[in-house]
């Protein structure tokens, strides 16, 4: 049995992808905190509607809308191969006076939330693991 053809497996590999990227930028927001002119860069999240539409194929479409005006804030500077994108958002706080917008507690903030994600990515990656390995050595027994 091929994992990756489960849908949660690829939703797991989707979700591991983009939080990976999306600590490499959060990394280098915290390198360039001292970077005259750097303003920090995020990565927008992917979009899991293709996914949910298989999964409803039969019932009602669910409709997805954007509820905050920060949801597609910033331009596209680059696709992270994920179905996410690379970009700068409008600084929140005022800008420093070399021009540098990283505030690093923010940043900081943002690696730990990061990293919570990504644990409990993991868990549910493992735990959905663990209850298919179980299921299969109860059919083999």
């Amino acid at each position: 049995m091929d994992l990756n053809k489960l849908t949660l497996f690829k939703m797991v590999d989707v979700e591991r992808s983009y939080l990976s990227e999306r600590q490499k930028v959060l990394a280098a927001n915290v390198a360039n905190a001292n970077t005259p002119g750097f303003l920090p860069k995020d990565v927008t999240k992917p979009d899991f509607s293709r996914e949910i539409e298989k999964l409803t194929a039969n019932k009602q479409k669910l409709k997805l809308t954007m509820t905050d005006e920060h949801h597609l804030s910033g331009l596209p500077e680059k696709d992270n191969g994920q179905g996410g994108l690379v970009y700068t958002p409008k600084p929140t706080n005022p800008l420093s006076i070399d021009g540098n917008g990283v505030v690093l507690e923010d940043q900081l903030n943002e690696v730990s939330k990061n990293k919570g994600d990504y644990n409990r990515m993991i868990t549910i990656y493992s735990s959905f693991k663990g209850m298919l390995q179980t299921a299969n050595t109860k059919i083999n027994s």
